[in-house]
Parts: structure tokens; sequence; C-alpha cells
């Protein structure tokens, strides 16, 4: 297993002050600061080593990274969500299974089948929203 990492449903705005250091990401990761993710997605964080090899043709984990937050950061701004939801929604599960078996990860597909279903259905929020999403390392 990997150490944790969550998904965050942002606006492109607050990303772009994650990244420029205007917004102070541990307040914002934390809901302690004024502005808060729409919403964290931490369901399969024990997974996320995983699923990016696994979706790396989504770019489910971000289609950028970037070192400006802390920790690894992967984001996609909500154009490029869009895209990652109706790519993750064209999946079936044989095609999940391939790939695991393409990175050696076929004793996980109990756990991966339904973490790709918990990650699509937060990506489906986050393009029907508008929102950006943000990957971050715990």
């Amino acid at each position: 297993m990997s150490m944790g990492g969550d998904f965050y449903a942002i606006t492109d705005g607050q990303l772009a002050r994650l990244l420029d250091g205007e917004l102070p990401y541990s307040r914002f990761f934390h809901g302690a600061g004024d502005e808060q993710p729409r919403e964290c997605f931490s369901q399969i964080e024990h997974l996320w080593h995983e699923l990016s090899q696994v979706l790396i043709a989504e770019n489910a984990c971000g289609a950028n990274v970037t070192e400006e937050i802390p920790e690894m950061c992967g984001y996609s701004s909500s154009e490029d969500v869009a895209r990652t939801a109706a790519m993750l929604e064209q999946l079936d599960a044989a095609s999940i299974e391939q790939r695991c078996a393409r990175a050696d990860l076929e004793e996980m597909i109990p756990e991966i089948l339904p973490a790709v279903q918990g990650l699509t259905a937060f990506y489906r929020r986050a393009a029907d929203n508008g929102d950006a999403v943000l990957f971050h390392v715990t």
C-alpha cells in the first residue's frame, strides 16, 4: 500500500491562487480558512498510487504536477476534469482488469474496481459543477 492521497474539487480560481501561493494550502485543505474545497474525496486514499498506474491515460491524478504545494500534487483545470470524467465513464471492468494485470496488480482488483467507480463518480460531480480537481499526497 501507499501513503494517503486525497482528491479535492475546487474552483479554477482557488486552484490558481493555491498555485500562486495566495491561498494558504494548509488552512484550505483542513477547512480552517474562509474558503474550503467543494468536496474532498478520500475514501480511496490508500490506493492512490495504484490508481495512478491504472488510470494514467485518463490523468486521474492530475493532468499537471506541481511542487508549489508541499508534498506531491497533481491538478486538472475544470476543462481537463470534464475530459477525465468522460474518459473514466468509458472504462469497463474488463479494461480495468487488463490494466491491473499489466501493472502487476491482479491481486488488488477487488479493491481497485470499486475505487475506480468511486473516483469516476467524484470526477462526474466535479465536472457537473465546473470544478477543477487537485490531488494531494498526504
